[in-house]
């Protein structure tokens, strides 16, 4: 009695098994590019928000010192129209830098702790198959 070509249970050449179909493997890196896409752009933002309020604050306290600059020079005392246009300015640019000072004091807890907390979401986006080596994912590989 001979063995029988279907009782071999390994065939040279045989397909390596799939634990999950190419599809789901693909899928699966495309899902990972895009968190490792948002994790940079989160980071990104993080930065450019910092930067701009940095920017807003520099920008409105110049604003405030050239208005004072303009109601100290002495073309002000000899115009009164002037004068007054200069302290409107003024108290314009004053209450700018009051609101912009609020608005950079409220960024920390509005924008720059959500992102970080959305960030720790995927502590690790860092995860042994950085770089899409899901090669894990099938048998014998």
């Amino acid at each position: 009695m001979g063995i029988r070509k279907s009782c071999i249970p390994f065939k040279i050449g045989q397909l390596k098994k799939q634990i999950v179909p190419k599809t789901v493997e693909r899928n699966f890196e495309r899902e990972y590019g895009k968190l490792q896409q948002l994790e940079e752009q989160t980071q990104r933002l993080q930065k450019d928000m910092m930067k701009s309020t940095d920017a807003d604050l520099a920008m409105s306290k110049s604003a405030v010192k050239i208005s004072l600059d303009l109601l100290s020079n002495p073309v002000c005392e000899q115009d009164q129209d002037l004068l007054n246009m200069v302290t409107a300015l003024n108290t314009t640019m004053k209450r700018m830098d009051a609101f912009n000072q609020e608005k950079v004091n409220q960024i920390p807890k509005t924008v720059i702790e959500p992102l970080k907390e959305f960030g720790s979401v995927f502590p690790s986006l860092n995860m042994p198959f950085q770089g899409h080596d899901v090669r894990w994912l099938s048998w014998g590989s």
